[in-house]
């Protein structure tokens, strides 16, 4: 009870800055929780994957290089199929397909990250507005009683700053956040973007007859027999 009680008397003291902020903050915990889910749903073997899509186009599998992207979960096996539906096609026509189904994955990557963004840089502001309107209050407070000792100043004063402290801790956590996913969203892509080309390159080797090279499927190191 002493817990929530300190909680309340907090916001009340913030007045609306604190629970704007409040409400900012519930926002970012669940677009970070709901992007950490995201993430984690995602195909994590990349490499691998390649190696069995790889090996099913060697022996002109493609069903089954297929059947091999949609018994996995994530974006990348959805990219890699809308390929292998189109393995006919030449070598152009492959890759303009795969960039045009990762521009549209890129925008569920990116999902909701603009508003983490905007909370970070108004949140700051958020709070400080709340300290000058507290502010404010408390020296209306001090000119109606008369009372302007230095503890009635620095009372209200250290009140007012409470909103400030709570809008940077806001936009600290949403910051580091962001730029998290951004820096995984990068990597993420990138990855995406080099399994399209080696897919392309695959089956550019099956429709022109040649062997597939193996260092495009197998694990380092391996030979072919």
């Amino acid at each position: 009870m002493d817990l929530f009680g300190g909680f309340f008397t907090l916001m009340k003291q913030g007045g609306f800055a604190m629970w704007a902020l409040l409400a900012c903050s519930i926002v970012a915990v669940a677009i970070v929780i709901e992007r950490l889910v995201f993430f984690a749903s995602q195909h994590g073997d990349t490499k691998g994957l390649l190696r069995q899509i790889g090996g099913r186009i060697a022996k002109d599998d493609i069903d089954g290089a297929i059947k091999v992207c949609r018994s996995e979960k994530g974006m990348l096996p959805r990219i890699l199929e809308f390929g292998l539906l189109r393995g006919e096609k030449n070598r152009a026509d492959i890759t303009d397909a795969l960039s045009i189904a990762l521009m549209e994955h890129l925008n569920s990557l990116e999902r909701n990250l603009g508003i983490i963004g905007t909370i970070a840089v108004i949140a700051p502001f958020v709070g400080l507005s709340g300290t000058v309107l507290g502010i404010i209050r408390a020296f209306q407070d001090i000119a109606l009683k008369g009372n302007s000792t230095p503890a009635v100043v620095a009372a209200g004063v250290s009140e007012a700053l409470i909103t400030t402290f709570a809008g940077l801790v806001v936009a600290i956590v949403a910051v580091i956040f962001f730029n998290y996913f951004k820096t995984r969203i990068k990597a993420y892509n990138q990855e995406m973007i080099v399994a399209a080309n080696q897919l392309a390159e695959m089956l550019h080797f099956h429709n022109t007859g040649a062997p597939i090279p193996t260092e495009l499927y197998q694990p380092t190191g391996a030979k072919s027999s």
